[in-house]
């Protein structure tokens, strides 16, 4: 009779995933050559940052860089494009443009460009600035990234801006549905609907469950949750899972306590003189999760989404960039799971942002492999013992 081998059974987890991905760091030291380079024309003078520094390091970006555009502030991001045009040309002059709001247009742009590469390039290095970018534009890119046959190592870049848009004081500790027009970051709801690529797999059988990351200026989500049938006064607080910010910064504190304000608000609505509303999210029912820490965001999706398994979920983004690329990268294992996009009809732009502020990169190698990884979370891994 033969001796059977001892082994061990363990739950493949999101902590083996995380733990082999890079923190950000800061962009200072020469990088290896790029092939394709990736950006987003925004209106915000922080998209001039990572252009600048990779001149500055003498980036090689050897065959193209494509430029997402947006339909939203036409006006003011055509003149900030007049300043980064000269600066991507410096990089590279075969310029390709897209609509950076299309996930369609999008996926085809970069997708095309990919398959133009020759054999030669079994390993392809791309690099993605997300300083300008929406969402949308973040989620749709990495998505389409991840998906591609080819070995894709990533290079994410990253500029904060030096000053963001600060409301009167007053108005700070008040819901931003009373803010005057001129505090406001951005106005109006222009479109909400699926994400074309990650449109989940969903049945009328089963009940609705949001994973949202919400932001002070609470009407797209809003819109964002009526699209998902829940009502923000029936529903919100108990088919929904709040991914709030966070932040060290001393400085944006009141960002944190605002972003929480304004969903009490849009939840339970204001309170009148007989009656009193509920001074905190539902126990249970939310997290905080720093505004860098894209990995943090990953986790928080995935094991939401492995908790609520049997539920149709979706995910609503309108929280911040490098939390967009935790989304992505749970969403690349997770096709299950439906993405919301939403956009306003405009932004404040004189307000919005002032001055580029410290740059970061993130070095993602084999997007493909990752995506496995994220897919294989929560299956058996058998070990030799």
């Amino acid at each position: 009779m033969s001796i059977r081998k001892k082994f061990i059974v363990k739950r493949f987890s999101i902590s083996d995933v995380l733990a082999d991905l890079p923190s950000p760091q800061i962009l200072s030291e020469p990088l290896e050559d790029i092939d394709i380079l990736i950006v987003a024309a925004g209106f915000e003078e922080r998209v001039l940052g990572i252009p600048k520094t990779l001149i500055r390091l003498k980036a090689n970006i050897i065959k193209s860089v494509l430029i997402g555009q947006y339909q939203t502030n036409p006006d003011e991001n055509a003149q900030r494009e007049a300043e980064l045009a000269p600066l991507l040309n410096e990089l590279n002059k075969n310029i390709i443009h897209f609509d950076a709001e299309s996930p369609e247009e999008t996926y085809r742009v970069i997708h095309e460009e990919l398959s133009s590469l020759t054999n030669d390039h079994p390993s392809v290095t791309v690099g993605l600035d997300i300083s300008g970018g929406s969402g949308t534009f973040i989620i749709s890119t990495m998505l389409t990234l991840m998906r591609n046959d080819r070995r894709i190592n990533l290079k994410v870049f990253y500029a904060t801006a030096c000053d963001y848009h600060e409301p009167a004081s007053i108005s700070r500790d008040e819901p931003v549905t009373l803010w005057t027009e001129r505090d406001l970051r951005e106005t109006g709801v222009h479109a909400v609907g699926a994400n074309e690529l990650a449109p989940g797999i969903h049945h009328d059988h089963l009940p609705s469950f949001v994973i949202a990351l919400p932001s002070m200026f609470s009407a797209r989500m809003q819109r964002g949750l009526s699209f998902l049938g829940i009502g923000t006064l029936s529903g919100a607080d108990e088919s929904v899972y709040w991914i709030l910010p966070t932040t060290d910064d001393i400085n944006h504190k009141w960002r944190q306590s605002q972003v929480e304000c304004s969903l009490l608000n849009m939840i339970y609505g204001s309170p009148s003189e007989d009656d009193t509303i509920p001074t905190s999210l539902p126990a249970g029912q939310w997290t905080h999760c720093d505004v860098l820490d894209y990995k943090g965001c990953a986790r928080i999706v995935m094991t939401q989404v492995q908790e609520h398994a049997g539920t149709n979920i979706s995910v609503i983004h309108v929280g911040t960039k490098l939390q967009a690329l935790g989304v992505a990268l749970a969403l690349s294992g997770r096709r299950e799971v439906a993405l919301t996009k939403t956009r306003p009809q405009s932004f404040s732009a004189d307000n919005y942002s002032t001055g580029i502020g410290q740059s970061y990169f993130i070095d993602l190698p084999d997007l493909r492999e990752i995506a496995r990884r994220f897919a294989a979370v929560g299956s058996l891994d058998i070990e030799n013992s």
